[in-house]
């Protein structure tokens, strides 16, 4: 409930601030959200990472500036899974890092796969450091995500899910 009242406070403010004028350039709210992505890789516990991932969220959804396919493969159902304490954090990650790569490689925005395997990417690394921080954090479904990217099977395992591919209408 805390996180829908956040959203809906953050959509409000952000669209008087479009209206007073007051609002960032895209320019600028493009490059927030790649700092905001690298920001929670590495500290996805900090005391504005709620706040900065929620933003980052809002912004992937609401902008126009780029769009990204929350694809569910194998390679994401750890995150989803209900016993994965930390899963909303890791979607978010990989939501926002899905966003922020098409951002910074405009050359690349309709290459999902490519996008695909940076959002996963992404949510690892913010998975290790949270481990880092809370060994606690710990769940086998994500382990062996690591262990498949260390392995080099990431890449693979993106292309299968196919989630690059259009469906015919």
């Amino acid at each position: 409930m805390k996180k829908l009242y956040f959203i809906f406070t953050l959509s409000f403010l952000l669209a008087l601030a479009a209206q007073t004028g007051f609002a960032q350039s895209a320019e600028e709210q493009r490059s927030l959200l790649i700092k905001a992505t690298k920001f929670l890789e590495v500290k996805p516990f900090d005391e504005k990472a709620k706040d900065v991932r929620g933003w980052a969220v809002a912004y992937v959804i609401q902008t126009k500036d780029v769009s990204v396919v929350v694809c569910i493969g194998d390679f994401l159902k750890p995150a989803l899974e209900k016993k994965n304490k930390y899963g909303s954090e890791l979607i978010g990650q990989y939501t926002i890092a899905m966003a922020a790569f098409k951002l910074e490689n405009p050359d690349q925005k309709d290459d999902e796969n490519a996008a695909q395997l940076a959002g996963v990417e992404s949510m690892l690394r913010a998975y290790e450091t949270m481990l880092k921080e809370k060994p606690k954090a710990q769940f086998a479904g994500m382990d062996e995500l690591v262990a498949k990217r260390n392995k080099g099977e990431l890449r693979a395992l993106v292309e299968a899910a196919e989630c690059g591919k259009k469906e015919s209408k």
